[in-house]
């Protein structure tokens, strides 16, 4: 009779080994969250400071200059094709404005000037976004993302008493924590975390895997390596809502110190616009002015075309 390749033994050894690994991947995710949740709070209070004022000030000309190319459009010397390039402007500008925050009165310019109602438009590309995003999901996380939330609800009940009866015989000093830490995964119906909450419980009274069977090394070894993907997520979360909130490039290698220096650019760029439209509401109010502008932009736009021979 053929010896099996693999010894018993040889797979218990490989799943304690899996196991341990695991146990340290966990940890260092865990500081890697908390580093990012704390990154978080200090670069949103960076862009509060640095960037919303500058953004405020930017609104506050482009109305003006909404209202003044407004104004201008069905002036008699203005021709089909510069009155064209005043509604883009328009539209641009609006729709720059009402990405940040609703506002009728600008809603009303770009509904006027555009082909499209913007509230129609933000209609149609929410499920557009909500599909992009899946895909990312599936590219990232492609294993099946179903579950059953009444049966996790009662997974996650039973685990909960568990734990409290085993939380109120520990040390008084360490209850406050475990006790938050299983209360969250019961109120999140969530028995992943409290299953790994019960692994660390565990290690912390004994740590190691000698003591521990096969088939109990490897229920741990799912519990751990599914709680890492939720917290994965959940790290890539925070770092995706500060690439909305503060224009960050969508990058794997985004750290703390590359958001800052995102920032500080950001800032410079958006006082160098803050010139430049200040000075737009005053010059454009002549409307010799605004033609040789509109000239200036109709050569651009053409000089930047592609040629097709």
């Amino acid at each position: 009779m053929p010896s099996p390749s693999t010894k018993p033994g040889d797979k218990l050894d490989r799943a304690r080994q899996e196991f341990e690994i695991l146990l340290a991947k966990l940890a260092e995710a865990r500081r890697m969250h908390a580093r990012w949740e704390a990154s978080a709070v200090r670069l949103r209070e960076l862009g509060r400071r640095t960037l919303e004022p500058l953004e405020e000030q930017f609104n506050v000309y482009a109305r003006q200059l909404i209202k003044v190319f407004d104004q201008a459009y069905g002036h008699s010397t203005l021709n089909d094709s510069e009155r064209v390039a005043i509604a883009e402007s328009i539209c641009t500008l609006a729709n720059r404005m009402l990405n940040t925050s609703g506002d009728n009165e600008i809603q009303q310019f770009f509904d006027r000037y555009s082909s499209s109602e913007y509230g129609v438009n933000r209609m149609h590309f929410g499920p557009v976004l909500r599909e992009i995003g899946d895909m990312l999901l599936a590219d990232t996380y492609p294993m099946s993302l179903s579950w059953n939330e009444e049966e996790d609800q009662e997974q996650a009940e039973e685990l909960h008493a568990k734990l409290v009866r085993a939380i109120l015989t520990m040390p008084p000093e360490q209850q406050p924590a475990l006790l938050e830490q299983a209360d969250a995964g019961y109120i999140n119906g969530d028995p992943v975390a409290l299953r790994v909450l019960e692994i660390e419980m565990e290690q912390g009274r004994r740590p190691g895997s000698a003591h521990l069977g096969r088939k109990q090394i490897e229920q741990n070894i799912e519990a751990l390596e599914d709680y890492l993907i939720d917290l994965e997520f959940d790290t890539v979360g925070i770092q995706f809502s500060l690439m909305v909130k503060l224009n960050l490039p969508a990058t794997t290698q985004l750290t703390e110190y590359i958001a800052r220096q995102c920032v500080r650019m950001q800032k410079h760029l958006l006082e160098h616009q803050l010139e430049n439209i200040a000075c737009d509401v005053a010059d454009f109010r002549d409307i010799v002015k605004l033609k040789a502008w509109l000239k200036e932009k109709q050569r651009n736009t053409e000089s930047a075309a592609p040629t097709h021979h």
